[in-house]
């Protein structure tokens, strides 16, 4: 079975235990849109399938019912590192940009100092 993510879209909150939000598709032939990586009280990364709610008859509590799951444990297994995968890719990147940004920040202030250091030379010879 073929597993891949089409889609990875990371959480900007760190507070929030959903740190990123994927679209994954089987088999070239099936999609499956809301699958999440989310973050466990123990601080450990796990996916979780799409979900909907609906209220108990009995007890009017919102609950969650699974809206497709995996019929094997290797399934699961598979998604699982498939999407964990995606999101520590889309993550690097992440950092990666970030750096790059603060690289060329750090050039262009650097550059700007040079020049205000030569017109200020110019104006110390025009006095």
């Amino acid at each position: 079975m073929d597993i891949s993510v089409r889609h990875m879209n990371l959480t900007n909150d760190n507070q929030n235990i959903t740190k990123g939000i994927a679209t994954i598709c089987i088999d070239e032939v099936f999609n499956i849109e809301g699958v999440t990586v989310k973050r466990s009280k123990e601080d450990k990364l796990y996916v979780q399938l799409p979900q909907r709610s609906y209220y108990d008859k009995e007890t009017q509590e919102k609950r969650y019912k699974d809206a497709c799951y995996p019929t094997t444990k290797e399934v699961r297994e598979q998604i699982s590192e498939v999407v964990l995968e995606s999101y520590y890719e889309k993550l690097e990147e992440r950092e990666n940009a970030k750096e790059d940004n603060q690289k060329k920040t750090k050039k262009s202030v650097k550059s700007k100092t040079k020049e205000e250091k030569v017109e200020e030379q110019e104006e110390e010879e025009t006095l």
